[in-house]
């Protein structure tokens, strides 16, 4: 930042692009929900086999990641599946993997959760998927006792991934997991594996980018009057964190 500022440029950075409600106006998050989905989905089949989720690898496209979850299914009871962040880009990017799959969802949202908790309904699901974006003053949806707790919760798919912040909703566990190893196992008895993964759309590199640049192209063609809208406010944002601000 300080070398922006001492060279006279700007940081158009692509995250503070936002509408003037706040909102971004390019993001990753629908196929950051649906990819989370699908791992966590996959760590909790492994499971229930008696083991833990293998390696995952970039898919040619939604379809074939759906395929995979479906075969991975097969043969089991299906489990239930809490969303939280449900009218979210992520959270209806979640859902959409699940009702490609045929599974039924429990849909939560910011009413779901204004009471600040405690939320038993977590616990009683197999598969949990956090799909907030957590900030100061969020409510927590899976404290470090619930390991320990009468649970049907087996598997946590942390799509959020903010393990170790002090706002983070699930507290279970500390660390990111990978495409290498997906699954962390938090708990033996009973079982929890939690899925955290920074950088899931990448596993559907084409719809992924192919989504992005079709949010992010109009207000590319906009940049030319880089003074109003997002692109002014990203300038703002710029100027509030710029070193000497």
């Amino acid at each position: 930042m300080r070398r922006f500022v001492d060279g006279g440029g700007i940081l158009y950075d692509l995250e503070a692009l936002v509408d003037a409600d706040g909102r971004r106006v390019a993001a990753f998050g629908h196929w950051a929900g649906y990819a989370g989905a699908a791992v966590a989905l996959m760590a909790w089949a492994a499971q229930a086999r008696g083991a833990l989720c293998a390696p995952v690898a970039r898919y040619a496209d939604s379809a074939a990641m759906v395929a995979k979850v479906a075969a991975d299914l097969d043969q089991l009871t299906a489990p239930g599946v809490l969303i939280i962040g449900a009218r979210g880009r992520v959270g209806q990017g979640a859902a959409a993997l699940c009702k490609a799959a045929g599974l039924s969802t429990t849909l939560w949202d910011m009413a779901e959760t204004a009471h600040g908790g405690p939320f038993p309904e977590v616990l009683a699901h197999d598969v949990f998927l956090n799909c907030i974006l957590a900030g100061p003053g969020c409510p927590v949806f899976l404290p470090a006792s619930a390991v320990d707790a009468p649970r049907r919760l087996r598997v946590v798919g942390d799509i959020a991934c903010d393990p170790g912040a002090e706002f983070s909703p699930v507290r279970v566990y500390d660390q990111a997991t990978d495409w290498a190893a997906p699954a962390l196992r938090v708990h033996q008895a009973p079982v929890l594996d939690v899925v955290a993964i920074d950088n899931l759309p990448s596993l559907l590199p084409v719809e992924s980018s192919n989504d992005f640049a079709g949010q992010l192209l109009p207000h590319l063609a906009a940049l030319q009057v880089a003074d109003t809208g997002v692109w002014a406010r990203a300038r703002a944002a710029f100027d509030r964190h710029a070193p000497g601000a």
